[in-house]
């Protein structure tokens, strides 16, 4: 048996090309090939142990490393995405035969008699004939232009006219944002571009050498990111599985990712991503039956993974379901938790809650498992969820998705249930039966049946709906705390209960939790249409009950739903009540509500109500108060108008402001308008404008920074250098425009003239980067500037206006603690030198530092620094391939013991980012660059770097998953054997 086995394993690699899963009637003695079936055979009775494990994955090309069941799971996936393959490639052989022979019956019809010969064409005819052949095929080419907006044919004449083209586009540079290298499918690309789809797309089809798929990672980020079922993402992923797979006929791609080397693995991915769009383009691609789709779900995926009910998961749920591919395991769907508000939610639109309850319904055997739970003694609650669920179930069966409009099906739950009537008719559908009244008696009577259908009582159709979603987890959810309870908002439109009634629920059987009362005051106050009395009503009620003494920690969430309704008529109410209530609690101040919920006033209208009738009582109006600060930006400008004119200043300071999206603006208005705002310095840190800074840049607020530093200036240089480098966002325009301001009239030579003056302390063996910051002045002119930047796909140009009557108010300076208020002629900075190089390559102002480079090689290159300007965030690693190439070539040109070490840190760049042309071309050079990556022994010392460094170099690709470049270095570099095979076996186990 073991002789056998061993015979088994020797011959898998002669044989394992061929189709092994059948195991029968391939030509090949089964007793010397190991066939999937013999391989789950000996498993399953044991006669395969670990060692032999090993040995059958090292022939297979697999790693052998890791557990015996993970060494299993291994060369199982290997066998099916195997099985796919070659199904792939006989059906492929199969349609070609297919075709070929239905080509052959065409040419070949059955034999008639030869037609007698025409005769000659006159001359007339001849003429005729070539006057129409012509027009056929300029017909075929002709362009209609009766469906083209009148703006597209003016921007082709724009395009095709060179001289107003160059003229628009003069201050374009393409260079740098034009290259697909620049790019990756990380999270700041897929999220930041809203056209980032387009763009992979394009880059598929240009099959260039510069490819914005490099990895696996990649393919898991655009898995992740596009999931929307439409005929756009559909053919996106059909052109994606094509171009990576092993039938594509673009080698260079598929090279590094095959997705049918990996079946098992992918669907594992898509799975866990939760794409069933990705995951149904992939099982029709690839053409994988039921069984190899749960074999690799019970390999991969744990049973407990569709237990945490989210939509999307029980999409793929019930999709597997659909076409039998779900296992046996994960059948029984054990509900263990969810998220109520995805399928409950009031702004859910009603086309998403009948979707909700589908889902719902349809990943689960009701039947079978109120059986289960009848074999353990269900209770009798739970028997009449199932009885009530049934019921409704089979009412809404009765229910077709044809029968609501559009606009009823896009509209949310809140506005059909605020502003629907009892029975809903569309005025199309009205339109369409008054015009067919001349119809016949089979149209009148269907026009009845539509009107009947469109007739219906939508509130209801919803009340079903979601009392079945409540049913439902009643019936299938373990939850750890408590009981399921139907949400606030369905006993207050559904029950229709008093208010009292509901608010003593939310009280006493709801152990008054705050979020529930919050949703039911706002329910009544603002999400329900009632007549404006009975609202005052519900506050006079709800305020006479409240123990007044336990107000302000119990019950403040009621006082902020009033205030935050912005409706005087309710606010002016709820403080009368209150003003009445002050009796029975002296703590109770009105002035304090108001100074309190301040921050919600979102109308002119109630600043001037409080203005009029409660100024004298609260603070919001005193001089130097500390509301005005919390007041919305959208109202403040009126609030500045009425402080202005009682001649009252509100205080504006530092503490606990740093992470105010506004405060900034906020600042801002406090330095052009001193008549209206004090500034309090007394908690103002060294480091608090660079905490400012640097959290407006992270929100893309970097014009508020530009209006600041447009009319204040800070008596001390604020050092950039940590702000950009801890927010820096190659995808965000707004950052460019940031870095332009800054460096607008900064020229070359005088950046060169500070990097000489600076002070570096070459004799320290621990440099610090603090030590190569120099100051730099930027000086501001009351004129426009325009920031350009370009995409690969399509051009955006984004301008930006900074101009003297805009922000620079025309007034005197003033000096205020540590800034200076008013017109800014200029103001100065620091910055290290490694930020300088990324700002200017971020302007696209690369000739700059090639100037830089020339001038100062003893400070750009001094090996002292080498760390500093080749950390992880430096010039060469944000580098596209063109510009990272071009500094390579420049080392290269300028050769020493300084600038080694730079070529050496580009290369590893360019490795690990995957850029696989620069290494084409320094192989392709014809032995000018090539002893770049050539081993340096004693017999060849032309070369630069040892064995260890190139094979660093090698790995770096192997760590990124950039396998082809991996691939193309190991084949050229003249590694040892023994080291060849180390590589290769990284690659092996990396994957």
């Amino acid at each position: 048996m073991t002789n056998n086995k061993r015979k088994e394993i020797d011959n898998i690699n002669e044989h394992h090309e061929k189709d092994n899963d059948d195991g029968d009637s391939d030509g090949i003695d089964n007793g010397l090939l190991l066939t999937y079936k013999k391989f789950k055979k000996d498993i399953d009775s044991g006669s395969i142990n670990y060692r032999e494990l090993q040995i059958i994955a090292k022939s297979l090309g697999l790693p052998n490393n890791g557990k015996k069941q993970v060494i299993y799971n291994r060369i199982e996936g290997y066998f099916l995405s195997k099985k796919v393959k070659n199904n792939l490639t006989n059906n492929e052989t199969n349609q070609q035969e297919e075709k070929k022979n239905k080509e052959e019956e065409e040419e070949q019809p059955p034999p008639t008699p030869p037609p007698p010969p025409p005769p000659p064409p006159t001359p007339q005819q001849t003429q005729q004939t070539q006057q129409i052949q012509p027009q056929k095929q300029e017909n075929s080419y002709i362009l209609l232009f009766k469906d083209v907006e009148p703006v597209e044919i003016y921007f082709w004449k724009v395009i095709r006219n060179t001289v107003i083209f160059k003229q628009i586009f003069s201050n374009f540079k393409n260079k740098q944002f034009g290259y697909y290298d620049l790019i990756g499918c990380d999270s700041f690309f897929l999220n930041y571009k809203i056209n980032s789809l387009e763009i992979i797309i394009d880059n598929i089809k240009s099959n260039n050498n510069h490819q914005i798929i490099r990895n696996e990672i990649n393919i898991i980020n655009i898995i992740h990111k596009f999931a929307k079922n439409d005929e756009k993402t559909k053919s996106f992923y059909n052109l994606l599985f094509s171009r990576y797979s092993s039938t594509s006929p673009l080698q260079q791609l598929c090279s590094t990712i095959q997705f049918d080397e990996n079946i098992d693995k992918w669907i594992h991915i898509i799975i866990e991503n939760e794409n069933c769009t990705a995951l149904d383009e992939f099982i029709k691609f690839f053409k994988i039956d039921s069984e190899i789709i749960k074999k690799a779900i019970e390999i991969h995926i744990d049973p407990s993974f569709f237990g945490n009910t989210k939509y999307e998961k029980l999409k793929i749920y019930n999709y597997l379901k659909s076409i039998n591919s779900l296992p046996t395991s994960h059948k029984s769907l054990p509900f263990i938790s969810t998220d109520y508000g995805v399928f409950l939610s009031l702004d859910n639109k009603f086309k998403k809650l009948i979707k909700s309850y589908k889902i719902l319904i349809e990943s689960t055997n009701l039947q079978e498992q109120q059986e289960q739970q009848k074999k353990i003694k269900m209770h009798p609650k739970n028997e009449k969820y199932y009885e009530k669920l049934n019921q409704i179930i089979l009412e809404l069966n009765e229910i077709q998705t044809s029968q609501f409009t559009n606009d009823q099906l896009n509209s949310t739950i809140k506005n059909i249930l605020n502003h629907t009537t009892l029975t809903s008719t569309s005025i199309t559908t009205e339109n369409n039966n008054n015009n067919n009244n001349n119809n016949n008696n089979n149209n009148n009577n269907n026009n009845n049946n539509n009107n009947n259908n469109n007739n219906i009582n939508l509130k209801d159709i919803i009340k079903k709906y979601i009392k079945s979603i409540c049913l439902f987890f009643n019936c299938s959810i373990k939850l750890y705390q408590g009981v399921f309870r139907k949400p606030v908002y369905y006993y207050l439109y559904f029950r229709k209960e008093t208010v009292d009634k509901m608010y003593q629920r939310v009280i006493n059987k709801w152990s008054g939790i705050s979020f529930d009362r919050q949703l039911f005051f706002q329910a009544i106050l603002k999400d329900i249409n009632i007549e404006n009395n009975e609202r005052l009503q519900v506050i006079s009620n709800v305020l006479d009950k409240i123990n007044w003494k336990s107000l302000e920690i119990n019950d403040h969430y009621f006082s902020k739903v009033v205030f935050s309704s912005n409706d005087i008529d309710l606010i002016d109410h709820f403080l009368k009540r209150v003003k009445q209530l002050q009796q029975f609690n002296q703590t109770l101040v009105i002035g304090k509500l108001i100074d309190d919920y301040c921050y919600l006033i979102d109308k002119n209208e109630i600043l001037d109500f409080y203005f009029q009738n409660y100024r004298d009582q609260c603070l919001l109006f005193n001089d130097q108060n500390e509301c005005g600060k919390h007041i919305k930006l959208q109202v403040i400008e009126h609030y500045e108008y009425l402080m202005d004119n009682i001649g009252k200043r509100c205080k504006l300071d530092f503490y606990r402001q740093f992470n105010d999206s506004y405060f900034l603006d906020r600042l801002y208005r406090a330095t052009v308008k001193p008549s209206v705002y004090s500034i309090d310095f007394s908690c103002y840190l060294d480091s608090t404008f660079k905490e400012l800074f640097s959290f407006n840049i992270k929100i893309n607020k970097e014009n508020s920074i530009i209006n600041f530093l447009s009319n204040a200036q800070l008596k001390q240089p604020l050092d950039f250098s940590p702000i950009f480098e801890s927010s820096f966002n190659p995808y965000t325009s707004k950052m460019l425009t940031f870095i332009k301001f800054l460096f607008n009239n900064i020229s070359k030579e005088a950046i060169e003239t500070q990097l000489k003056v600076i002070n570096l302390k070459t004799d320290s063996k621990y440099f610090e980067e603090n030590n190569s910051k120099i100051e730099l002045t930027t000086t501001l002119e009351a004129t426009t500037t325009t920031t350009t930047t370009t995409t690969t796909t399509t051009t955006t140009t984004t301008t930006t206006t900074t101009t003297g009557t805009n922000l620079l108010t025309p007034k005197k300076s003033e000096d205020v603690g540590y800034l200076i208020i008013g017109k800014t002629e200029s103001f100065n900075f620091t910055i290290s030198i490694r930020i300088l190089l990324i700002c200017l390559y971020s302007l696209d102002r690369v000739d700059d530092i090639i100037y830089l480079f020339d001038k100062l090689p003893e400070i750009l290159f001094n090996t002292d620094y080498f760390s500093i300007f080749t950390k992880e965030y430096c010039l060469y690693s944000l580098s596209s391939s063109y510009y990272l190439e071009l500094f390579i070539n420049y080392f290269i040109n300028n050769l020493n013991d300084n600038t080694i070490n730079y070529l050496y840190n580009c290369l590893s760049i360019a490795s690990k980012n995957g850029y696989t042309q620069i290494f084409k071309n320094i192989i392709s050079s014809n032995q000018n660059n090539q002893y770049l990556l050539k081993i340096k022994t004693k017999s060849n010392q032309s070369s630069l770097f040892d064995s260890k460094l190139l094979n660093d170099i090698v790995i770096k690709s192997i760590n990124s998953l950039n396998y082809q470049l991996s691939n193309l270095l190991i084949d050229f570099i003249d590694f040892s054997p023994k080291d060849q095979n180390s590589l290769k076996m990284k690659i092996l186990k990396s994957k």
